[in-house]
């Protein structure tokens, strides 16, 4: 069948440009939930481009389905529909991640956490609301002399590191197998790989999680991992997955001073409970999970729309994939 039927999320904005940069595409939109109506064209969807949380009723009733682009970063939830046993689909689907919309907003983030903790702005914030004027207990030192460790060496863990470099921090990067000589990022200087997490624990004073939640991934920074971040008085900066740690690790390495911040943009769970006691803790900073920029800037949906119309092209003319995900390391 040509072209193929191509689901996409009923949002008017990612529409009218998909409409518009593809006119002979089929496209059809869906809701979320989708209506009878739509369900009943399902059967001839080949592609889907959407969120992961729009997707849960929308595989499984996509019995032709050859190709999921997903919006988001993360597609931890659509390899779980994936690999649900009751779910009949497609064992050669094909499943690609936004791998480039989110990396400058995420590096910004990273940095903007990096500088506030740094120069010491969360505890000036505090004093102005005590009304008290004290320099002697606000101490930073200039980037240059600190250093960075960033766990997962994507395109957003690199385009971090280039931001980070850019401020002249001696940068650490963490992978899962050796890279090798030709493929290093200039803007990395030590690499190492998941066996050596320890050292880059020890060596820098920020830690950043850009990694995916996988079987490898999950609980990685758990238990007494923070306790090698000791004489480093170390930020930890969490953009990855909420999963990587857990509340009770956190609420220890503060407690016992290995961490001096937790700057925590996502949860386990999410969103997370009004009854967590991170909300409270000293040394906790919480944003709502939106280091990625989701709400903050104007034209967003649009480069996630022409990230599906460039993937589309190459798709139907026969030509590789870009971002593909690789489903035993869940990214």
């Amino acid at each position: 069948m040509f072209p193929p039927k191509v689901a996409v999320y009923n949002n008017a904005e990612i529409v009218d440009v998909i409409k518009q940069e593809l006119p002979d595409a089929d496209i059809q939109v869906f809701s979320n939930p989708p209506t009878e109506e739509e369900v009943e064209s399902f059967s001839q969807v080949e592609i889907i481009f959407g969120a992961p949380r729009h997707l849960t009723d929308i595989i499984p009733r996509c019995p032709n389905l050859k190709w999921i682009q997903s919006v988001a970063a993360g597609v931890d939830k659509i390899l779980k529909i994936l690999s649900n046993e009751k779910v009949k689909v497609n064992e050669k689907i094909i499943v690609t991640r936004n791998g480039e919309t989110f990396a400058k907003p995420l590096a910004e983030h990273i940095i903007c956490q990096i500088l506030t903790t740094n120069k010491g702005h969360y505890k000036w914030y505090d004093q102005q609301k005590r009304a008290v004027y004290e320099r002697e207990s606000i101490n930073s030192k200039p980037l240059s002399l600190t250093s960075v460790g960033i766990l997962g060496l994507g395109y957003i863990g690199r385009e971090a590191a280039r931001t980070c470099k850019f401020f002249g921090m001696k940068v650490w990067g963490m992978t899962r197998t050796e890279v090798p000589e030709d493929q290093k990022s200039p803007y990395v200087d030590e690499y190492r790989t998941v066996s050596s997490l320890h050292e880059i624990l020890s060596e820098c004073e920020y830690i950043v999680n850009i990694l995916p939640s996988t079987e490898h991934t999950r609980g990685l920074l758990s238990g007494d991992a923070f306790s090698y971040c000791k004489n480093k008085k170390t930020t930890f900066i969490n953009v990855g997955r909420g999963d990587v740690t857990d509340e009770e690790s956190i609420l220890k390495a503060l407690r016992n001073k290995w961490l001096q911040y937790a700057a925590l943009d996502v949860h386990n769970p999410e969103p997370l409970p009004a009854s967590s006691p991170l909300w409270s803790e000293p040394g906790v900073i919480i944003t709502p999970h939106i280091s990625g920029g989701i709400i903050l800037y104007p034209g967003y949906l649009r480069d996630r729309a022409e990230l599906f119309v460039k993937q589309y092209r190459r798709y139907i003319n026969n030509e590789p994939l870009e971002y593909v995900v690789d489903f035993e390391r869940g990214y």
